[in-house]
This record gives C-alpha cells, structure tokens and sequence, in this order.
C-alpha cells in the first residue's frame, strides 16, 4: 500500500515536471510564434464576437512588442492593436494611447504620421471631442505641413477638418465658398468634400478585419 502511494506519488511529480518543462519551452517563442498566435486569437474571437479573446490577442502584440522591440514588425503588431481597439472593442481612448504611443517613440517612422492623424480623428469623428481635435490637427500640421505622397491626402484632409472646426460651416460650404465659377467643376468639388473624411478613414483605416463594402452601393445610388 505504501509502494502504491510512492508510486503515485512519484508519477504526479513526474508528471508536473513534465507540465513544467512544457510551459517554459511554450514561453521561448519566435517572433513569427509570437504573431501568429495574437492573429490566432483574433481570429477566433471575431468568429466568437469575444471580446476577451480580442484582449487576449492585444496582450500577445504586446507580449511580441516588449521581447523584440527592434523587430521590424513591431509597427505592424502596433497597427494591429490600435486597429482592434478602434473596431473591435471600440475602445477609443486605448486606441488613442496606442496611436500616441507610435508618433512618439517612432517620430520618423512612416507610420507615425498615419498615428497622429488617427489620434485627431478619433477626438473629430467618434468622440466629438472638438477642442482635443483641433489641437492635434494643429500638431499634426506642423509636423507635416505637406502631402509629399500623391496618394496621401492626410495634410490636405487635416487642413480642411480643422477649417471645419474652426469656422462652423461644413465641408460643403467651404468647398462652394471657394470653388471658382465653373458649375461643373464645383459641383465635383462638392461630391469629393462629402467623400473626405470616408476616403481618409479608409487610407488610415488600421482594422485588422476584411474592409467594410457595406457603404458602397449607397455611394453609387447617390452618384
């Protein structure tokens, strides 16, 4: 009876030994184990709609993020939190800390000036909050005063939201106050006024889920 117990005995601790050696070997990850499980968990929690799997997947970038710091995908695990926090758990003031956190350790990174507009943005479009807006448009535009990609409107689109901002009138009004006489012209000018903010969201948009088409047919019913 005794043997029995020793053996018992034995075989737990054998068996915890083996659990153990288990996790510290789960716990020296590569920078792609460490990835793919944080997009494992995400895709898993958009087919569960689980937000604490979101969470969970948040917590793995950053896990990545704080092991390789020099990784040349740590902007990449950055843009995937700031997008799951954005639209996934709509937590805005954490995607903002996320945004924040890229223009100020990364100042010269490309993605930086994508996360400044964004943390603008945020305050203007989802949290209406106009004086915090106007304020990091102002910071966005000094920083970067001009577009110098002709496919990147960002400068171009700050501008005119703190126009907005500060004037009170919309972006419509601003477009017909300045257009020139052309009926045609200004006309065209209108219709690309109320695609602004739609087309900027869509080339600083950092979700991690398939683009959104739902808005599409109502544009083309307009037209």
């Amino acid at each position: 009876m005794i043997k029995a117990g020793l053996k018992l005995t034995f075989l737990v601790l054998f068996a915890m030994l083996i659990a153990s050696c288990g996790k510290q070997q789960k716990e020296l990850k590569t920078e792609e184990e460490y990835l793919n499980a944080a997009k494992t968990l995400y895709d898993s929690a958009v087919i569960k709609k689980d937000n604490a799997l979101f969470t969970e997947s948040i917590n793995k970038y950053k896990e990545f993020i704080a092991k390789y710091p020099n990784s040349d995908k740590v902007m990449a695990a950055y843009t995937q939190i700031g997008g799951i926090y954005f639209d996934n758990l709509q937590n805005y003031p954490e995607a903002i800390n996320t945004y924040k956190t890229v223009y100020e350790k990364y100042p010269d990174k490309k993605e930086a000036k994508q996360s400044l507009f964004m943390v603008a943005f945020i305050y203007d479009e989802t949290l209406k909050d106009k004086e915090n807006a106007k304020a990091f448009y102002k910071k966005f535009l000094e920083k970067y005063p001009q577009d110098t990609d002709a496919n990147d409107k960002m400068s171009e689109s700050a501008r005119r939201m703190l126009e907005v901002l500060e004037t009170g009138k919309s972006i419509e009004e601003l477009i017909l106050q300045n257009a020139g006489s052309d009926g045609e012209k200004k006309n065209e000018q209108v219709q690309d006024g109320k695609k602004d903010k739609q087309e900027v969201k869509t080339k600083t948009d950092t979700k991690v889920t398939p683009d959104n088409t739902s808005d599409k047919p109502k544009e083309e019913k307009k037209k």
